[in-house]
């Protein structure tokens, strides 16, 4: 059972070791040579660490083994380029006390010394845990050993926040790789089921097994975009994406895409204005990606039959900005600040809404990859504006 422990650091900390493995002797009875023998021990090997070594650390327990009590010092230290095993305070140490052991292994130090407890003692469970207590309760003496305490304390919060931390990386990594996995091997099926279903329809076969069919690959699409996104968060958080970026016209790009957008909105009066002669510098399939979400997003939320207005202008810094303004539920100033996070959904959208939140944050992550800046603004009630800049030039 560990009963006390010092960090060994300076010479008053040979000091604090001395007087604690003294004061532990004398608690469990042994006669005052005894007492003198163990702490004299232990610090001149102490000493020997503090001058030679680094990370030192003593720790005085006591121990039970072969039917008797053992009063003992673990002291631990990493090396500094030399080797403690012929020291002489060492060899004075294992003079004074009968059980003695050194061990390195990979620059780490490990020196035990015991000594056994006379049935004299008449030592006992019991009495064990009064001195544990006895350390336990007590203040410290000095304001060296306060500042001590405090320091270890601090050390000991440290480092269990940091072994927190590396549980918490590794179930990260491990719920990247599941989903990179899962991904994969879901995305094969699913594109097979999609085909037969397609082929189906495109039989004869009656009116209600048609609807039935459509419903299917309706169904199997969103699952399938689903898994997409999925696969894209893994790739984000494991800095895997790849991107194809090549020079475009920001106005030949967004004329291209002007019929796709305005077959996602169908149910909704869409304007696209543009008005640019800017180049960027981009993957055209994931800034698809992004578009997309936004004024899909956009329709999602705003009622049948209203605006969505998508403008394309240039800013004085030759940037080029993308804006979709809709008149749907728009967005509080809490959820404005989290909007963006994996995983987020208002709790008004959470009720009334499909969705698992990924979207935003994947195309938050797409345009900082792009040098870009993606916000949203919104007064809370009537509608929201979603803004995008991408860095453009007059030429490359």
């Amino acid at each position: 059972m560990q009963i006390v422990h010092v960090s060994l650091e300076n010479e008053m900390d040979l000091t604090l070791a001395y007087k604690k493995s003294i004061k532990v002797a004398e608690l469990i009875g042994l006669s005052r040579s005894t007492q003198t023998a163990f702490a004299t021990g232990v610090s001149e090997v102490c000493r020997e660490v503090i001058d030679k070594a680094f990370e030192g650390k003593v720790v005085i327990e006591i121990d039970f083994k072969n039917n008797k009590y053992v009063l003992g010092a673990a002291i631990s230290y990493s090396l500094n380029g030399e080797d403690l095993a012929l020291e002489e305070g060492l060899q004075y140490a294992k003079r004074l006390i009968p059980g003695f052991s050194h061990k390195v292994t990979d620059a780490k130090g490990a020196i035990d010394l015991e000594m056994g407890i006379p049935q004299s003692a008449k030592l006992t469970n019991a009495k064990v845990r009064e001195i544990v207590n006895h350390f336990l309760k007590l203040e410290p003496t000095t304001p060296y050993e306060e500042l001590k305490e405090k320091n270890y304390q601090l050390f000991l919060i440290n480092e269990q926040s940091e072994i927190a931390l590396q549980h918490l990386e590794y179930l990260n990594q491990q719920k990247n790789e599941f989903l990179t996995v899962a991904s994969h091997e879901l995305k094969t099926p699913l594109t097979i089921l999609r085909a037969y279903t397609q082929m189906a329809a495109k039989s004869d076969c009656n009116p209600v097994t048609l609807s039935h069919l459509k419903k299917v690959d309706t169904q199997a699409r969103k699952l399938q975009q689903m898994i997409t996104q999925l696969l894209d968060i893994s790739k984000i958080e494991t800095k895997t994406v790849e991107y194809n970026k090549e020079a475009v016209s920001a106005s030949s790009y967004m004329n291209d895409m002007a019929d796709l957008i305005k077959q996602l909105v169908p149910n909704h009066e869409l304007t696209i204005s543009i008005d640019t002669s800017a180049i960027i510098f981009i993957d055209k399939l994931r800034m698809e990606q992004v578009i997309m979400n936004i004024v899909g997003n956009a329709a999602k939320y705003s009622p049948a039959g209203t605006l969505i207005r998508l403008s394309v202008t240039q800013t004085a810094a030759n940037d080029v900005l993308f804006e979709v303004e809709d008149q749907g539920i728009g967005l509080s100033l809490d959820d404005q600040a989290k909007i963006f996070a994996k995983f987020y959904r208002a709790e008004e959208v959470t009720k009334n809404y499909n969705g698992l939140g990924m979207g935003l944050y994947i195309s938050s992550k797409i345009v900082a990859d792009h040098e870009g800046r993606l916000w949203v603004e919104s007064d809370g009630t009537n509608g929201s504006t979603f803004s995008l800049t991408i860095p453009g030039f007059t030429k490359l």
